[in-house]
């Protein structure tokens, strides 16, 4: 897993959980991300991360976005690699 943060536009990607306080859960939940929903992402390279869910735009700040956990191919194949070591 890594931060939504981490990843690169064009990449779609699967919420695994989120970090940060009972709020900021609800809040994400409430714009239709939760655990196990893919997302695209749109844009992230200035400002805000703009990512797809559901046919819907959405733009997250940077700090919102750090604490959402994702899964990608990127990520999964060097955690994977790491833990069979």
């Amino acid at each position: 897993m890594c931060p939504l943060t981490q990843c690169k536009p064009g990449e779609t990607v699967f919420i695994r959980g989120f970090l940060g306080g009972l709020h900021m859960r609800q809040k994400l939940q409430a714009m239709g991300l939760i655990p196990g929903e893919a997302v695209e992402i749109v844009s992230g390279s200035n400002g805000p991360l703009v990512i797809c869910a559901k046919g819907v735009k959405l733009a997250l700040g940077r700090g919102m976005a750090e604490n959402i956990m994702v899964s990608c191919d990127r990520c999964c194949l060097c955690n994977s690699a790491t833990s069979n070591a």
